[in-house]
């Protein structure tokens, strides 16, 4: 097996409005899951990695193990069990079915949320950011790929739904409670910003047997609020509160972009607790019951986490390091030695730090925000 070897594109299908994809750092491509494992630039990639060439679009995990000692190709393995595989057979399906949200966060993108496919549309400093959308929601998945699932769901091991935001799809509840009724042994992840409310979900957390949530937190309090627009801070926390001492299984996913870099301190210490909320309930060992886990930003290039001024930089350094005096997991304490050599080696580039400001000064006019008032110290 070559070191750069990958079980997703062999294994896993994206699937957004854009198309198909390998996973969600690969490419899309604008065709229909049927006719996916013939795709030429599929079997290019599984070819590449077949062979121990490290294909181009794989560049972003060989970034994060080499910074961070984590990826997703490293997850996969794991998950996998270190099988190497040589044809393809789908069986678990990332389904990115409508771009239905609630939240406008500030590191994502009109693919993924309604809200910012319409300030995009009505704002021209906005629209050098991101390609050209449709007006209002942008398309949802061919009905050909919904239906191709729903065919399909005996043969898969695992579907993660996340969106938008999954807990607002009607498709999405349909989908779980056809697998809770007839296909039980489906494993079940829901990525989710945590602001459900409906006693469904809640619900299903207790009843499904194999069901993983995946809540996505890049900041705590009003640092939240304005990174993840949309936020209500208090419904959030008692959400992952109770999903940290009843679901089954849950992990934390937080972006680091340069928003949201002085307010890690008081986000680490609230992994950390969920972390210990997670142990004893349900026998779990260690930390292992709640993953802290992360995606450092390195696209778009102006919410780069390095992309900061001198000045920034500078305390950047010294906050990071208080941070590390911290009580940490392993995953965290190396996100944040990695992290700080990226910024210890950053070289500031004048013209992107002011695409960063005019992207953000626009949201800010849109949604009545300061975004400066994150660069101060969160404690």
């Amino acid at each position: 097996m070559s070191k750069y070897y990958c079980p997703l594109p062999f294994r896993h299908a994206y699937v957004d409005s854009l198309g198909i994809a390998a996973c969600c750092q690969t490419p899309r491509y604008p065709v229909t899951l049927d006719q996916w494992p013939d795709h030429p630039k599929l079997q290019k990639l599984q070819q590449e990695l077949l062979s121990g060439i490290r294909p181009e679009q794989c560049s972003n995990c060989a970034r994060s193990e080499e910074l961070y000692g984590t990826s997703l190709r490293l997850d996969a393995m794991r998950d996998y069990g270190q099988l190497e595989f040589i044809k393809t057979r789908i069986d678990f399906i990332d389904f990115r079915s409508v771009n239905i949200c609630n939240f406008k966060c500030r590191s994502c993108a009109p693919v993924f949320s309604h809200g910012i496919a319409n300030e995009v549309n009505n704002n021209v400093v906005l629209q050098r950011f991101f390609p050209p959308v449709p007006a209002g929601k942008t398309a949802s998945v061919t009905d050909t790929n919904a239906e191709w699932i729903r065919q399909n769901l005996k043969s898969l091991k695992r579907i993660m739904f996340t969106g938008g935001e999954p807990t607002l799809i009607p498709g999405v509840r349909e989908l779980i409670q056809e697998i809770q009724n007839h296909y039980p042994d489906i494993m079940v992840l829901i990525t989710s910003n945590a602001s459900f409310e409906d006693d469904f979900w809640f619900e299903i957390t207790e009843s499904l047997p194999n069901l993983h949530w995946t809540v996505s937190i890049d900041a705590v309090g009003s640092a939240a609020e304005l990174v993840r627009h949309g936020t209500k801070w208090a419904v959030v926390e008692r959400n992952v509160r109770w999903l940290a001492q009843y679901a089954r299984s849950m992990d934390i996913n937080s972006v680091i972009s340069n928003l949201n870099i002085f307010s890690l301190r008081p986000l680490l210490e609230f992994g950390r607790e969920l972390q210990h909320l997670g142990v004893a309930p349900l026998g779990r060992q260690g930390d292992l019951g709640c993953r802290h886990q992360f995606y450092v930003c390195q696209r778009p290039y102006h919410l780069s986490a390095d992309n900061l001024t001198p000045e920034l930089l500078a305390q950047a350094v010294v906050y990071l390091q208080d941070c590390e005096q911290l009580d940490l997991d392993t995953e965290q304490r190396n996100m944040l030695t990695g992290l700080i050599h990226q910024i210890k080696s950053a070289q500031f580039d004048p013209k992107l730090w002011q695409a960063n400001v005019d992207y953000n000064q626009a949201l800010d006019s849109i949604r009545n925000e300061n975004h400066m008032t994150l660069y101060n110290k969160h404690t």
